[in-house]
């Protein structure tokens, strides 16, 4: 695997990665910290839809992934929205449900692919 594409594998599941560990805070108890959690979330969501944004505008991706940008700017939205609420359990079921999509995004991009025939 080349360091590019373990990149972009670290940009996909690190905000999935905060925000899941944020709701396993929320879930035990420990609201001030799943808060927090939420608030280190907010630059990492940031820069990764920015970078989202610019490869869509260099034309790097497929037409279906370029939905992937859009998506992580409403997870910003959503996120930014919440810790400023203090709501974090909102915060917490929205992206969670925004990320949700982005995984049927990617999955429905993966099974359209076409399979290599690697026996011949």
């Amino acid at each position: 695997m080349t360091v590019l594409a373990e990149l972009r594998a670290m940009r996909r599941w690190l905000p999935i990665t905060i925000v899941l560990a944020a709701a396993a805070a929320e879930a035990v108890g420990l609201g001030q910290i799943a808060f927090y959690l939420l608030l280190v979330a907010v630059p990492i969501v940031a820069a990764i839809a920015l970078t989202a944004f610019g490869d869509l505008l260099d034309g790097r991706f497929e037409p279906a992934e370029s939905l992937q940008a859009l998506l992580y700017g409403v997870a910003l939205l959503l996120l930014v929205a919440g810790a400023a609420a203090g709501s974090t359990a909102f915060a917490l079921s929205a992206c969670l449900a925004t990320f949700a999509l982005q995984a049927l995004l990617g999955l429905g991009v993966e099974l359209r692919r076409p399979v290599l025939d690697l026996e011949r």
